[in-house]
């Protein structure tokens, strides 16, 4: 009885014996575990003000590393949404919204989680189901950097399996909407079946064939839809002032790191083409975020402020980085979905706007 009481106080001492930094850390590396895995749960929202509560499935996966890497880190991918089911939970007369998107801070970065960390402080422990089973979770709260613009995050809390080292709950408080201005809510992401050793669920193989640049050709053709929007400084600039020479509309954000990259090649060929083009990139952050991220990187990229996303939606931008090269009569004559090339601009520029 003594030897059976001393091993259950061992175990006690070890699984406590991370820091809560510690724990973290060990926490983000299960995302990157190169045996693949997968984490199935779901998510719920409540938002600000409201007597309506939406649920959703969440799944966060990793194919195996490759053979030739086999202890390569893994970059996991989620899938989210689906059915979402709205749940009555309060006796206010408001209606059902109309709309909630899912934010990625929310539902993904996973394997970023102790990542630009300021300071993570245990808040407490609870009980929560892991394939079958209740397991011991504790409890951290996490703050993390302010954004780029100054602004800063709300706290999150993650309950973590303390023997496993795995994420089982997520909460945090968030925009319920693609808008700064969009009410917040209360987001909360419970993990309650992992498994790892697995191989790749079928939609990740189908997500990973995917094209990483898709062509929106039926947009080929058709005249560019109107607008007039501010530029970092305030100016207002109108698409139809424009005509006369070739546009191109660069839609980005500094939270995309493919716009980011892409960024470069855009700048190139814009420098190459000045006396026949005109570069704006759209972007959906605030005017002061962009400004102190162009500052900061030293970069030289005319932006204009779509922070309503009234031109994102006037084009049907489904995902950033896009890209939409428009001729000197204002039709649309490129349109690219992801990280478009010097090559195919170029090769679209000749055809187009120098008549080669």
């Amino acid at each position: 009885m003594r030897a059976l009481w001393f091993l259950i106080v061992t175990t006690a001492v070890q699984t406590f014996s991370q820091t809560p930094e510690e724990l973290l850390k060990l926490a983000q590396e299960s995302f990157t575990n190169p045996s693949g895995f997968e984490f199935d749960g779901s998510g719920v929202l409540q938002p600000d003000g409201s007597s309506w509560q939406v649920t959703f499935p969440v799944v966060i996966a990793a194919a195996p590393a490759p053979l030739e890497t086999p202890y390569a880190p893994v970059h996991p991918a989620g899938r989210t949404g689906g059915s979402l089911q709205w749940t009555k939970t309060g006796e206010g007369n408001d209606q059902k919204p109309n709309h909630v998107g899912i934010p990625f801070a929310v539902a993904g970065n996973w394997e970023m989680i102790a990542a630009n960390v300021t300071s993570v402080k245990e808040v407490g422990t609870e009980r929560l189901p892991l394939n079958g089973e209740m397991t011991d979770c504790r409890v951290l709260e996490v703050h993390y950097t302010p954004l780029p613009d100054g602004t800063e995050r709300s706290p999150v809390k993650y309950s973590i399996c303390s023997d496993k080292h795995l994420v089982l709950k997520k909460t945090m408080v968030y925009s319920t909407g693609r808008l700064p201005t969009d009410p917040s809510g209360l987001w909360t992401i419970t993990f309650d079946t992992v498994h790892f050793h697995r191989p790749a669920p079928q939609w990740l193989l189908d997500m990973k064939n995917l094209p990483e640049t898709a062509t929106r050709t039926e947009w080929l053709g058709k005249e560019a839809p109107g607008f007039r929007l501010s530029d970092l400084s305030g100016q207002k600039v109108e698409l139809s002032a424009l005509r006369g020479k070739a546009v191109l509309l660069g839609f980005w954000s500094t939270a995309c790191r493919p716009c980011i990259r892409e960024m470069s090649n855009i700048q190139k060929v814009a420098e190459e083409h000045k006396d026949d083009l005109i570069v704006w990139g759209v972007s959906f952050d605030q005017p002061d975020r962009d400004k102190k991220w162009l500052a900061q990187h030293q970069q030289q990229f005319p932006t204009l402020s779509d922070t309503e996303y009234e031109v994102s939606d006037l084009y049907k931008v489904h995902g950033i980085p896009a890209s939409v090269l428009i001729d000197a009569k204002g039709i649309v004559r490129g349109y690219w979905e992801g990280p478009v090339t010097t090559d195919d601009l170029e090769a679209a520029l000749k055809r187009v706007t120098l008549g080669k």
